[in-house]
């Protein structure tokens, strides 16, 4: 529907006040009255609770709230899309990932898109996983692909998938004699408390994956005697296979983890335990064709994973 003059509503939301409101819009407060009287006449319905001061606003105004500024987002796309189009400028995709990630995951895609996308610019903002989303809320990037943030005020997410975690070691370690847990047909850890004396290789502790783990090893009482912290997978694989260390991995990255033939994995926790992994975005954000295509072939990406569990 067509609203005129939105910033007339968005002004009063953002003083809370109407008289606040009528000067920094330099109108007269009346004025500015009857503006939201015939606004909520025409609606049908009560937009701001006027018996609290400041002014509130109720469940239809946060409503029409969330519809202004998201068109407001959507004229401004659409004029930006329309110039780069009269301008023949190629379309810029900023997506953000983790180091790792982005490692095991655009070699496979980027080939993709790019067949569609020719011309495309792709700009990798490549941060630790905590920090994805904060770029994403602030219009940094147009998405992220990372585990499920937990802080979804001002964001929005598509599940692409359920990973699961998988305990990586060196098929050498006499733990692992005469067990057969291949990469392709992982089998469960017997037991977690043959970890306690081992090193094993954890991301930080308020990271999300780190936060299930020890919640796992809480519930079966194990108390790990040597930890070494990294915020970086590939560090963890590498340790593992030079049998320093056992380290815990999204079952994603199997495919291209280097020294597969040293490894040995298993899942952990009955069920399996999960972890699960998005593609995310600010809440009334837009997606333009081009990130829209890319998260498709994201999705498509990481389906087989789940085809290929039996």
């Amino acid at each position: 529907m067509f609203v005129k003059n939105p910033e007339y509503f968005l002004t009063i939301v953002k003083e809370r006040s109407i008289s606040r409101a009528a000067e920094r819009l330099y109108l007269s407060q009346p004025y500015l009255s009857q503006y939201l009287a015939k606004l909520e006449h025409n609606l049908g319905v009560v937009l701001l609770d006027r018996s609290h001061t400041p002014l509130k606003l109720t469940a239809a105004g946060e409503l029409f709230q969330a519809y202004l500024e998201r068109q407001d987002f959507l004229d401004r796309q659409l004029v930006s899309d329309l110039r780069d189009l009269q301008d023949r400028q190629r379309p810029v995709l900023h997506i953000g990932v983790s180091p790792w990630r982005g490692s095991i995951l655009l070699p496979d895609i980027l080939p993709q898109f790019v067949e569609e996308y020719p011309d495309a610019q792709v700009i990798l903002h490549e941060a630790p996983v905590p920090e994805l989303g904060e770029l994403a809320a602030g219009n940094v990037i147009d998405f992220c692909i990372m585990q499920l943030p937990d802080d979804l005020s001002e964001l929005t997410y598509e599940l692409v998938m359920r990973e699961r975690i998988f305990l990586v070691g060196h098929r050498d370690h006499p733990m692992f004699q005469g067990m057969d847990s291949t990469i392709e047909h992982p089998i469960p850890f017997p037991d977690l408390h043959w970890l306690e004396r081992e090193r094993v290789v954890m991301l930080p502790e308020d990271w999300r994956l780190s936060r299930l783990l020890y919640n796992l090893f809480s519930a079966h009482h194990v108390d790990l005697q040597n930890v070494l912290v990294t915020t970086n997978n590939a560090t963890a694989i590498n340790l593992a296979a030079e049998q320093m260390a056992f380290a815990f991995l999204q079952e994603s990255g199997i495919s291209r983890t280097p020294c597969l033939d040293r490894l040995v994995c298993f899942t952990v926790g009955d069920p399996p335990l999960t972890c699960p992994m998005a593609v995310v975005y600010k809440k009334k954000g837009f997606l333009s064709p081009a990130a829209r295509t890319f998260i498709d072939l994201t999705k498509e990406y990481y389906s087989r994973f789940d085809q290929t569990r039996g």
